[in-house]
């Protein structure tokens, strides 16, 4: 029967947890825990005391060796169990292949633009990646890679088919805070998470001035979990926060070469935990010139920064369409075709009448017709009507980041059909 799950307090919703302190050096590494990307380092993870050991640890960043730990016990109750490494660089570059079963995922690499399986990435930077692949109806697949200098290796992306699924609706005190659903950046509180599958999932707040917030969330199919969590100031800080905007929004942002999120509109994207000194701050989005810049972080103090990006010229009569609904994760269907899931950016479209439809199971289809025109950006905001009883209409009306499972899915064109 359907429902709505509330989880209210500024603890986290595991109970009686330890935890995991997971750091690196450098920091903002890439966390695999038992198999499932939790994000960058730093990040605490809790383990409930039923949860079964040995718990196997690998942290990767790219132009890094991958470091993997076992650890054969659990922390006890409010116990942190620290885990350390200091990665060692990798050197030359390689060739990465990813395949997909089925076939035709859309696929990343450290974030990066999407491109669709099969296919094969030349000269990329020996060392570790973190290779995600998504597609409608399936579980998004997620895994760290070691490419060998000089080498090639393949990873075939099995997915899984997603049978029950549920959804989890965040807000916070205050508001505005960048959610994280299992490492991947998927919005900012007050915010409704859809399509994700039946089971327990990480969830990660982070909001500058404020301690990061966590905690392992069970979703129930076709059920609602809501989320009510009050940040706690930070004191005491080693630390430091970035506070990034960029115009336009949309673009994925990168931290000394990982992957951290992407910029919003109205709701800056807010970067935790950072180590004091210089960083190496790149933003990037299809149709516009990188935007690079270092950025002098320092403890307890935000660094902000406001890029304005330059445009390169887009593919002759194209456009730029911007897909959000609410809730997010809805499979986004153009002129027939899937192309992903919400919220979407596709920087090349051919100019013209499409019709679109955007489906969420327990939700009413929502369709239409778009026209773009050359060189236009068009923005397509919708918000869905449940079809289930007692699950309440979406939280926030506000305008989610564009991105897709925390990425940015761009086509190298717009194939014909």
């Amino acid at each position: 029967m359907a429902g709505i799950l509330p989880v209210n307090g500024s603890q986290p919703v595991a109970g009686d947890a330890g935890y995991f302190l997971i750091e690196s050096d450098p920091s903002g590494a890439q966390v695999i825990f038992d198999n499932r990307f939790i994000g960058v380092t730093p990040v605490t993870y809790p383990i409930m005391g039923t949860s079964s050991p040995p718990h196997t640890i690998t942290i990767a960043a790219s132009g890094y060796y991958p470091h993997t730990t076992q650890y054969m016990v659990n922390p006890q109750p409010g116990e942190t169990i620290r885990a350390y490494a200091d990665l060692e660089p990798s050197q030359s570059f390689g060739t990465l292949v990813i395949t997909s079963t089925p076939g035709g995922a859309l696929v990343t690499v450290d974030g990066g633009k999407g491109q669709q399986a099969p296919w094969t990435y030349q000269d990329i930077r020996a060392g570790s990646h973190l290779v995600q692949a998504f597609l409608s109806g399936y579980e998004p697949y997620v895994t760290i890679t070691d490419v060998p200098a000089g080498g090639s290796i393949t990873i075939d992306a099995v997915l899984k088919p997603l049978s029950d699924v549920g959804t989890i609706q965040v807000k916070s005190t205050p508001g505005g805070a960048d959610v994280y659903v299992d490492g991947i950046f998927r919005g900012s509180t007050a915010t409704t998470v859809g399509n994700l599958a039946a089971g327990s999932h990480f969830v990660l707040l982070k909001m500058v001035g404020y301690q990061d917030w966590s905690g392992i969330v069970t979703v129930r199919p076709n059920q609602v979990t809501i989320l009510d969590i009050s940040l706690q100031v930070q004191t005491g800080m080693k630390t430091g926060f970035i506070h990034i905007e960029s115009t336009p929004s949309g673009a994925s942002v990168f931290v000394d070469g990982v992957y951290q999120g992407v910029t919003q509109a109205g709701n800056p994207l807010d970067l935790t935990g950072i180590a004091p000194g210089e960083h190496v701050l790149t933003l990037k989005l299809e149709n516009y010139q990188d935007y690079t810049t270092r950025v002098l972080v320092q403890a307890g103090k935000t660094a902000s920064v406001r890029a304005t990006l330059t445009p390169v010229q887009a593919p002759a009569g194209s456009g730029v369409v911007q897909i959000t609904s609410e809730p997010s994760g809805a499979n986004i269907f153009i002129d027939n075709r899937c192309v992903g899931i919400t919220p979407l950016t596709i920087p090349s479209i051919p100019a013209g009448i499409h019709e679109i439809v955007i489906r969420l199971d327990g939700y009413q289809d929502y369709k239409n017709t778009f026209n773009i025109s050359p060189g236009q950006t068009a923005q397509i905001q919708v918000a869905l009507t449940s079809q289930i009883p007692g699950i309440p209409l979406p939280v926030s009306s506000c305008i989610l980041a564009l991105c897709a499972a925390g990425i940015i899915f761009t086509f190298r064109r717009w194939q014909e059909k």
